[in-house]
């Protein structure tokens, strides 16, 4: 298992991710929510540029899509996520920097 600790100004970031199964992450939050990440080939614009696709999963529901592109990351929140309101835009870009460093981290290894 490959976990990276992560800090931001003015502290450490609320969520701890590691990686759970190969090309998947999960996500845990103080105070016990917990997200999971899933490498995804589904979405119809992968298809046009082939760069790396994740799934962001909470309670088995898709809420959130990060894309990672050259040095950087696009996360759109799925219709889905404002089920949700526990998880936040800024929660997802938090999860987007975890996954892009575990990934980072497993591609030196």
């Amino acid at each position: 298992m490959l976990c990276v600790t992560v800090r931001v100004r003015g502290g450490v970031m609320k969520w701890t991710v590691n990686q759970w199964l190969t090309e998947g992450y999960r996500a845990r939050r103080t105070g016990a929510l917990t997200a999971y990440i899933y490498r995804s080939l589904r979405w119809p614009d992968f298809y046009l540029n082939a760069s790396p696709a994740y799934e962001v999963k909470y309670a088995g529901t898709p809420i959130a899509l990060i894309r990672f592109e050259g040095k950087g990351a696009t996360v759109s929140s799925l219709e889905a996520a404002a089920r949700f309101p526990e998880i936040t835009d800024l929660d997802l870009v938090e999860i987007a920097l975890w996954v892009n460093k575990l990934r980072a981290a497993a591609s030196l290894n």
